[in-house]
């Protein structure tokens, strides 16, 4: 198969699958009680959740700076600039294609950062340090929140498939952890290995295979350093942190009467579904998991959707915004970035 079409087959998937999402969320809305919803919200507290938004992006720029430093010591404005351009991607290209731009940006503005050196901090950025930071994050709320422990023992709905939820993230994150710790330490061992198993593809493809292993290695040197790990392991509860606190405002402009903690489990819940397939910029999934966590809450409806349409729509123009300038600042074209990234689905 084609990189085009593996490209369409995903495209096609997340479409159905964000189709029916949005027909789920829509189904039995009464639209003039959702238009008033919107009218009735106070807007001005979108202004602190906006600079939250922005903050982090500089938030996560810094610490892939932490990341990227045993490899190479880059411009913090470049590193911005291909963070903002690959979360802007996957805002508008399908197949989570924006993972794979950040990385050959970075690639395109400093020659000295391989592609597969820069791809591994990202996938121990997203599937490792992100999704314990977020378990962390939701465990310590189940741990000392006594109303969420009651909330979720009590929806036999959601609250059983939002514990399988965590427990599917925690078995990956484990996964991913013990499998970045070996390819850091042993990576020639790990070529080796790859090599025999694949005995019967040509030496030339598996040559290329044992020397992506060893770029992508590159990428874990960070790994060595226990310093480092800590520092990004702060710095990545830090992030969602601020990313958690920056929902409660959205809540407040909607007036909603609700712990803080909600804006926690909201944060983890919309993560945990954001990756599963879904069209450009996580239509649906993400809607569906602002309802979801604001169900367990008792706000339903009309107002629910508002709120979920509201934290979607400002973290999806922030981000877009920002990395259309820097796309255009760095005299970048998304096209290129977008049929090299499509080499590697």
């Amino acid at each position: 198969m084609t990189p085009k079409s593996k490209k369409l087959l995903y495209l096609s998937i997340g479409i159905l699958i964000s189709g029916y999402l949005i027909y789920n969320v829509f189904d039995k809305i009464e639209y003039d009680k959702l238009v008033t919803a919107l009218e009735k919200a106070n807007y001005f507290w979108l202004l602190p959740n906006i600079g939250l938004i922005v903050f982090a992006m500089y938030q996560r720029a810094f610490r892939w700076k932490f990341m990227l430093n045993p490899i190479k010591e880059v411009k913090f404005e470049k590193i911005l600039a291909s963070t903002s351009i690959g979360f802007m991607a996957n805002n508008v290209l399908p197949a989570r294609l924006g993972e794979f731009v950040r990385a050959y940006s970075l690639s395109a503005q400093d020659k000295e950062i391989s592609k597969s050196a820069s791809l591994a901090t990202i996938f121990v950025e997203r599937m490792v340090f992100d999704l314990v930071a977020l378990l962390l994050i939701f465990g310590s709320i189940l741990l000392f929140s006594e109303n969420l422990q009651l909330i979720l023992e009590t929806d036999d709905v959601y609250g059983p498939l939002i514990i399988k939820g965590a427990q599917l993230a925690i078995s990956v994150a484990l996964i991913g952890i013990f499998s970045m710790l070996i390819i850091a330490h042993k990576p020639e061992r790990v070529g080796q290995i790859m090599t025999k198993y694949l005995f019967f593809l040509p030496k030339k493809i598996t040559g290329k295979v044992t020397s992506i292993v060893e770029k992508f290695a590159d990428g874990l040197k960070f790994f060595k350093n226990i310093k480092t790990v800590f520092s990004v392991g702060l710095q990545t509860i830090l992030l969602w942190l601020l990313m958690g606190a920056s929902n409660y405002f959205v809540f407040l402009a909607f007036g909603f009467d609700i712990q803080f903690e909600a804006s926690f489990v909201l944060l983890v819940v919309v993560s945990i579904l954001i990756m599963a397939p879904s069209s450009p910029g996580f239509i649906g999934v993400y809607h569906k998991g602002v309802i979801l966590s604001l169900g367990l809450y008792g706000i339903l409806g009309e107002k629910a959707v508002a709120c979920a349409l509201v934290l979607h729509a400002t973290q999806y123009v922030v981000i877009t915004l920002m990395g259309f300038y820097y796309l255009k600042k760095e005299h970048l074209s998304l096209k290129e970035l977008e049929e090299t990234a499509e080499q590697s689905i």
